[in-house]
């Protein structure tokens, strides 16, 4: 698979550079060439265009989110694609299973779609507030030091708790799907979260956008052989689906948005 070039490869990159600054506050051209792979000069233009669209701004070498700019602020333009993945994903649970579920939006969102009854689902989100937990069921939260905005819950103590946690199937996102990387998340204490989440499951479904495709996002926490069941949407070319099955990914499902 090669890298992807068309437009949802770079507003997903953009989108991933978003993130990075939610999550450490600031970074510099070099850092984010180096974690995503690409050269400095294509890091410039993203930061331009992210720039003028008011969503960031760059001081002293570095790029920091805009003042102002929330949560929704360059928004995912796969949101039905997303959608779409989170109501395939909830059909596969069944009553009184026990569910791995990390702070992917896409993953998070597969919850509210939950028909079965009994789940139990055990994520590292603090956005688990607000969800609607499942019939018969319980949501427990991990615990562990918050990393502002985006709520992600990790260190050594939400660590604890999931080795505490057999469950049975793991739903997961990411922040990219690399042939040579494998599954990715944009920090290294996430992706610390996600792999032993994976490691404590006995199957493992990733929900990702086909924008996800052949992009590297810095830290791996998963091989692609690790991977029970992809869902994703069909953006996803028949190559790409060759190409992943070959890789290693057991079973690739395609939705419509």
């Amino acid at each position: 698979m090669a890298e992807r070039r068309s437009r949802g490869f770079v507003e997903q990159r953009r989108q991933t550079i978003v993130e990075i600054l939610r999550e450490e506050g600031r970074a510099s051209v070099s850092d984010l060439a180096d974690r995503l792979g690409i050269s400095p000069l294509t890091i410039r233009r993203d930061l331009t265009a992210l720039e003028e669209a008011g969503v960031i701004c760059r001081r002293y070498g570095e790029a920091l989110l805009a003042e102002g700019t929330s949560p929704q602020s360059a928004a995912s333009p796969f949101e039905a694609e997303k959608e779409a993945i989170a109501r395939a994903g909830a059909r596969l649970v069944g009553d009184d299973e026990l569910l791995f579920i990390n702070t992917s939006s896409t993953a998070l969102a597969l919850v509210p779609h939950i028909a079965a009854q009994g789940v139990t689902v055990v994520t590292n989100s603090v956005l688990a507030q607000g969800l609607p937990i499942p019939r018969s069921g319980m949501i427990l939260v991990t615990g562990g030091e918050i990393r502002p905005p985006r709520g992600v819950l990790s260190g050594e103590f939400a660590l604890a708790n999931i080795r505490s946690v057999a469950a049975t199937t793991c739903f997961v996102g990411c922040a990219g799907i690399s042939l040579t990387a494998g599954i990715t998340s944009t920090t290294q204490q996430e992706a610390t979260v996600n792999s032993l989440m994976v490691e404590r499951a006995d199957r493992m479904v990733l929900l990702a956008d086909s924008s996800k495709l052949g992009i590297g996002a810095g830290f791996s926490y998963a091989p692609l052989d690790r991977v029970t069941l992809l869902i994703t949407d069909t953006g996803a070319t028949d190559e790409d689906v060759e190409i992943l099955r070959e890789a290693g990914i057991h079973e690739i499902r395609r939705v419509e948005p």
